[in-house]
């Protein structure tokens, strides 16, 4: 009887690059599994200011510049944002702060136009003062969600 022996040389490095490679794989597997897979009965929680009803009215709050109060005024219906203003703006305060109302006669027309406050778009150069006022106007929408949502 003859005997079919046959030798197999596996070299080290071959054995960790597969290993390697195998490891590589099943991570990216569970990566894609976990990212498109996901739980299908998660429902989303609807954002507060975006999917809510407003009680319909005009809702303020202040915002202090310099020691100079200024109140933004947010008026809302029971679905959606009506229009934003800036009350009792001093002169002193607006020659100080020239962008304040510039920014928030933007900020209104975005809102006009249906834009969710979280969406509102702005030049670079002004972004601390819209962020000041989107703040604000936030503030005043947490006035007008009923306490029950």
């Amino acid at each position: 009887m003859k005997s079919n022996t046959h030798i197999v040389v596996v070299r080290m490095k071959e054995i960790i690059y597969t290993a390697v490679f195998l490891i590589f794989a099943v991570i990216l597997i569970l990566l894609l599994v976990f990212m498109f897979g996901g739980r299908r009965n998660d429902q989303k929680q609807p954002s507060v200011h975006t999917s809510s009803t407003y009680i319909p009215g005009v809702y303020t709050s202040s915002l202090v510049l310099n020691n100079n109060t200024v109140d933004v005024a947010v008026t809302v219906d029971s679905d959606h944002i009506n229009g934003v203003a800036l009350i009792n703006l001093e002169d002193s305060v607006a020659t100080m702060y020239p962008l304040l109302e510039t920014c928030m006669e933007d900020i209104s027309t975005q809102l006009a136009g249906n834009v969710p406050l979280s969406e509102i778009s702005y030049d670079s150069s002004s972004q601390y003062t819209y962020q000041l006022l989107t703040q604000s106007i936030e503030k005043a929408l947490d006035k007008a969600v009923p306490s029950g949502i």
